[in-house]
């Protein structure tokens, strides 16, 4: 399934989960199109009549959009069940295709999916969070969710049964017998990419967590001088330094999360996007940002 050149069984997964999708969506705005409209675009919003006109409008559209909700959730989980059977049974083909040692990668290819999609899942989750009818969380988030979990328990069985060895020791033995059939210069400059494209991965990587690591001991320290919500204090000013210092330093993480992600690391970069924001959330419920 995870081939550079993709295998006919993984293109009709990928239009398999790409026509749920737009079945999903087309269903989505067919079904906000049922609700009477919310507000008169022609109504002077100076004044009272409108006001009350515009606000009785939006609760009959509230009210009417209650019982749409809920079936269009019912239908979710449907669309949502479909492509996770789709993308199982995609997988499931490609390990059944691919020998031991490539298994590794295919579970690093899932992690890279979800950790993208997972992205993606949040973008439309805040892009849609006002419309009276909107992709229900649960059932979005349960495809990513669904795909690194996947992938987590996939490389640490890889790990624990030793395939990632056996891929490496697979990998030299073809090395060796590459040699003698191109040139070596030739294997040299790619040998030489392939090493700075490491290299540059594991300095990401580190850059990642390092900066996570920052993230969470300044809103740590942040949130433990922080006085009780309700009495009126305010926090010492040393403490809008380190607050800056959160700021910077998950936005940065987060960035290097994304350069790791584009370089097959995945887990370092589902640690830097799940991390950082609980971190700054943290911090700011410390604020009484939310009483």
């Amino acid at each position: 399934m995870w081939e550079r050149t993709p295998s006919r069984p993984t293109l009709a997964c990928i239009g398999v989960c790409m026509v749920i999708l737009l079945v999903a969506a087309i269903d989505l705005a067919h079904t906000e199109s049922r609700l009477p409209p919310g507000g008169s675009q022609a109504c002077d919003t100076g004044l009272a009549s409108c006001f009350n006109s515009d606000l009785s409008e939006q609760l009959a559209r509230d009210r009417a959009a209650d019982p749409l909700q809920r079936r269009y959730d019912s239908r979710a989980w449907v669309y949502s069940f479909g492509i996770l059977a789709a993308l199982a049974i995609g997988t499931a083909y490609s390990l059944r295709a691919n020998p031991r040692t490539r298994w590794p990668a295919i579970f690093t290819n899932l992690g890279v999916i979800g950790v993208w999609l997972g992205i993606g899942v949040v973008i439309l989750l805040l892009a849609t969070d006002g419309d009276s009818v909107k992709p229900p969380p649960a059932q979005t988030l349960l495809l990513p969710v669904a795909l690194v979990s996947a992938a987590a328990i996939g490389t640490l069985m890889a790990r624990s049964e030793g395939w990632s060895d056996q891929s490496q020791m697979q990998g030299v033995r073809d090395r060796v017998i590459r040699i003698g059939r191109v040139a070596v210069h030739v294997g040299t400059r790619g040998q030489a990419r392939r090493s700075r494209m490491e290299r540059l991965a594991r300095w990401l990587s580190t850059t990642a967590l390092a900066l996570t690591g920052v993230t969470c001991v300044a809103a740590l320290v942040v949130g433990l001088a922080q006085p009780a919500c309700g009495t009126g204090l305010g926090p010492p000013g040393w403490t809008d330094v380190f607050a800056a210092v959160t700021a910077v330093a998950s936005i940065a993480a987060m960035a290097a999360g994304v350069g790791a992600l584009l370089l097959r690391r995945w887990l370092v970069a589902l640690a830097s996007f799940v991390v950082c924001p609980l971190a700054v959330l943290l911090l700011l419920a410390s604020t009484c940002a939310f009483y």
